[in-house]
Protein backbone atom coordinates (compact mmCIF):
# COMPACT_ATOMS: atom_id res chain seq x y z
CA UNK A 1 0.00 0.00 0.00
CA UNK A 2 2.83 2.40 0.88
CA UNK A 3 4.54 1.69 -2.46
CA UNK A 4 1.34 2.59 -4.38
CA UNK A 5 0.99 5.85 -2.44
CA UNK A 6 4.63 6.79 -3.13
CA UNK A 7 4.20 5.99 -6.84
CA UNK A 8 1.01 8.06 -7.11
CA UNK A 9 2.66 10.89 -5.19
CA UNK A 10 5.64 10.83 -7.57
CA UNK A 11 3.33 10.91 -10.62
CA UNK A 12 1.38 13.86 -9.22
CA UNK A 13 4.62 15.73 -8.43
CA UNK A 14 5.92 15.10 -11.97
CA UNK A 15 2.64 16.29 -13.51
CA UNK A 16 2.61 19.42 -11.33
CA UNK A 17 6.21 20.22 -12.32
CA UNK A 18 5.32 19.81 -16.00
CA UNK A 19 2.36 22.19 -15.64
CA UNK A 20 4.50 24.74 -13.80
CA UNK A 21 7.04 24.57 -16.66
CA UNK A 22 4.44 25.59 -19.28
CA UNK A 23 5.06 29.27 -20.10
CA UNK A 24 1.95 31.29 -19.41
CA UNK A 25 1.06 34.87 -20.24
CA UNK A 26 -1.20 37.66 -19.12
CA UNK A 27 -2.36 40.55 -21.31
CA UNK A 28 -2.11 44.33 -21.07
CA UNK A 29 -3.81 47.12 -23.02
CA UNK A 30 -1.65 49.47 -25.07
CA UNK A 31 -3.46 52.70 -25.91
CA UNK A 32 -1.36 55.79 -25.11
CA UNK A 33 -3.48 58.67 -23.88
CA UNK A 34 -6.46 56.49 -22.98
CA UNK A 35 -7.61 55.87 -19.39
CA UNK A 36 -7.04 52.12 -19.73
CA UNK A 37 -3.49 52.28 -21.11
CA UNK A 38 -1.38 49.70 -19.27
CA UNK A 39 -4.38 48.02 -17.60
CA UNK A 40 -4.36 44.24 -17.37
CA UNK A 41 -7.07 42.26 -19.11
CA UNK A 42 -9.28 40.33 -16.72
CA UNK A 43 -12.28 38.04 -16.85
CA UNK A 44 -15.87 38.92 -16.05
CA UNK A 45 -17.29 35.41 -16.17
CA UNK A 46 -15.98 34.07 -19.47
CA UNK A 47 -15.72 37.51 -21.15
CA UNK A 48 -12.56 39.60 -21.23
CA UNK A 49 -12.65 43.16 -19.90
CA UNK A 50 -10.23 45.93 -19.00
CA UNK A 51 -9.95 46.94 -15.39
CA UNK A 52 -8.20 45.86 -12.26
CA UNK A 53 -8.87 42.15 -11.83
CA UNK A 54 -10.38 40.86 -8.66
CA UNK A 55 -8.16 38.27 -7.00
CA UNK A 56 -7.67 35.37 -9.38
CA UNK A 57 -9.54 36.90 -12.36
CA UNK A 58 -6.59 38.08 -14.48
CA UNK A 59 -6.58 36.63 -17.98
CA UNK A 60 -3.86 34.01 -17.93
CA UNK A 61 -3.24 31.55 -20.74
CA UNK A 62 -0.78 29.30 -22.51
CA UNK A 63 -0.48 28.76 -26.26
CA UNK A 64 -0.30 25.56 -28.29
CA UNK A 65 1.20 25.44 -31.76
CA UNK A 66 4.69 25.61 -33.20
CA UNK A 67 7.11 28.33 -34.24
CA UNK A 68 6.45 27.51 -37.89
CA UNK A 69 2.66 27.68 -37.53
CA UNK A 70 0.69 30.73 -38.58
CA UNK A 71 -2.16 30.06 -36.18
CA UNK A 72 -2.03 29.23 -32.50
CA UNK A 73 -4.62 28.13 -29.97
CA UNK A 74 -4.87 29.82 -26.57
CA UNK A 75 -5.97 27.93 -23.48
CA UNK A 76 -6.92 29.23 -20.04
CA UNK A 77 -4.35 28.66 -17.29
CA UNK A 78 -3.92 26.79 -15.01
CA UNK A 79 -4.19 23.56 -16.95
CA UNK A 80 -7.14 21.57 -15.66
CA UNK A 81 -9.49 18.77 -16.49
CA UNK A 82 -11.71 21.11 -18.54
CA UNK A 83 -10.02 23.06 -21.33
CA UNK A 84 -11.11 26.70 -21.71
CA UNK A 85 -9.89 27.88 -25.12
CA UNK A 86 -9.83 31.55 -26.12
CA UNK A 87 -12.50 32.39 -28.69
CA UNK A 88 -14.07 35.32 -30.45
CA UNK A 89 -17.87 35.18 -30.26
CA UNK A 90 -20.64 37.46 -31.48
CA UNK A 91 -21.56 39.40 -34.61
CA UNK A 92 -19.40 42.09 -36.27
CA UNK A 93 -17.75 43.16 -33.03
CA UNK A 94 -16.83 39.92 -31.34
CA UNK A 95 -16.37 39.35 -27.63
CA UNK A 96 -12.99 38.01 -26.54
CA UNK A 97 -13.80 35.11 -24.21
CA UNK A 98 -12.48 31.91 -22.65
CA UNK A 99 -15.19 29.24 -22.95
CA UNK A 100 -15.31 25.55 -22.22
CA UNK A 101 -17.10 23.72 -25.07
CA UNK A 102 -17.18 26.87 -27.25
CA UNK A 103 -19.12 25.30 -30.12
CA UNK A 104 -22.10 24.85 -27.83
CA UNK A 105 -21.73 27.60 -25.21
CA UNK A 106 -20.53 30.29 -27.67
CA UNK A 107 -23.87 30.44 -29.50
CA UNK A 108 -25.40 32.38 -26.60
CA UNK A 109 -23.16 35.33 -27.57
CA UNK A 110 -23.89 35.34 -31.32
CA UNK A 111 -23.67 33.37 -34.54
CA UNK A 112 -19.88 33.48 -34.98
CA UNK A 113 -17.49 31.36 -32.90
CA UNK A 114 -13.88 31.75 -34.03
CA UNK A 115 -10.95 29.80 -32.53
CA UNK A 116 -7.40 28.78 -33.34
CA UNK A 117 -6.24 31.72 -35.48
CA UNK A 118 -4.23 33.59 -32.82
CA UNK A 119 -0.97 35.24 -33.83
CA UNK A 120 1.81 37.01 -31.95
CA UNK A 121 3.69 39.81 -33.70
CA UNK A 122 5.93 42.76 -33.03
CA UNK A 123 4.24 44.75 -35.75
CA UNK A 124 4.41 42.94 -39.09
CA UNK A 125 3.13 39.46 -40.01
CA UNK A 126 6.52 38.45 -41.42
CA UNK A 127 8.09 38.42 -37.95
CA UNK A 128 8.41 35.21 -35.94
CA UNK A 129 5.02 34.62 -34.38
CA UNK A 130 5.80 32.45 -31.34
CA UNK A 131 4.39 33.86 -28.11
CA UNK A 132 6.82 36.07 -26.18
CA UNK A 133 6.54 38.94 -23.73
CA UNK A 134 6.22 42.28 -25.51
CA UNK A 135 4.58 40.87 -28.64
CA UNK A 136 1.03 41.76 -29.58
CA UNK A 137 -1.93 39.40 -29.73
CA UNK A 138 -3.78 39.34 -33.03
CA UNK A 139 -6.26 37.16 -34.84
CA UNK A 140 -5.16 36.05 -38.31
CA UNK A 141 -2.49 38.79 -38.17
CA UNK A 142 -5.11 41.52 -37.74
CA UNK A 143 -4.83 44.11 -34.95
CA UNK A 144 -8.51 45.00 -34.78
CA UNK A 145 -8.98 45.28 -31.03
CA UNK A 146 -11.31 47.87 -29.56
CA UNK A 147 -12.33 48.88 -26.06
CA UNK A 148 -15.98 49.77 -25.51
CA UNK A 149 -17.33 51.29 -22.28
CA UNK A 150 -18.64 48.63 -19.90
CA UNK A 151 -21.63 48.70 -17.59
CA UNK A 152 -19.64 50.10 -14.66
CA UNK A 153 -17.58 53.27 -14.64
CA UNK A 154 -13.91 52.57 -15.33
CA UNK A 155 -14.70 49.19 -16.88
CA UNK A 156 -14.15 48.50 -20.59
CA UNK A 157 -15.16 45.56 -22.76
CA UNK A 158 -12.50 44.14 -25.07
CA UNK A 159 -13.77 43.22 -28.53
CA UNK A 160 -12.36 42.32 -31.93
CA UNK A 161 -13.86 43.89 -35.05
CA UNK A 162 -14.24 41.65 -38.11
CA UNK A 163 -13.88 44.52 -40.61
CA UNK A 164 -17.30 44.02 -42.23
CA UNK A 165 -19.19 46.86 -40.60
CA UNK A 166 -18.56 50.20 -38.97
CA UNK A 167 -17.32 50.72 -35.42
CA UNK A 168 -19.27 53.14 -33.25
CA UNK A 169 -17.63 56.28 -31.91
CA UNK A 170 -17.65 54.70 -28.43
CA UNK A 171 -15.04 52.15 -29.57
CA UNK A 172 -11.39 53.06 -28.99
CA UNK A 173 -8.63 51.17 -30.85
CA UNK A 174 -6.15 49.31 -28.66
CA UNK A 175 -3.34 46.80 -28.97
CA UNK A 176 -3.02 43.88 -26.61
CA UNK A 177 0.49 43.12 -25.37
CA UNK A 178 1.68 39.81 -23.96
CA UNK A 179 3.25 39.89 -20.52
CA UNK A 180 5.01 36.77 -19.28
CA UNK A 181 3.29 35.50 -16.18
CA UNK A 182 5.20 34.55 -13.05
CA UNK A 183 4.49 30.82 -12.73
CA UNK A 184 4.34 31.17 -8.94
CA UNK A 185 1.76 33.97 -8.96
CA UNK A 186 -1.77 33.30 -10.15
CA UNK A 187 -2.92 36.92 -10.25
CA UNK A 188 -1.82 40.54 -10.17
CA UNK A 189 -1.37 42.32 -6.91
CA UNK A 190 -2.60 45.88 -6.96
Amino acid sequence: MMKVFVTISALVSTAMAAVAAVPSFTLEAVAPGQPFHGMPLSLDGPLVKLGKPETGNAVRFFATGSDNAFAWALHGYPVGIIDTPAVLVGGHALHFAFLSDPERSGKQYGDNVMTGGWTFTVGRPSTKIAPAAGKFLGYNFEQRWYAFPGQHEGQWNVMWWDGSCCVTAAGMPIKIKLVESDSRAASYSA
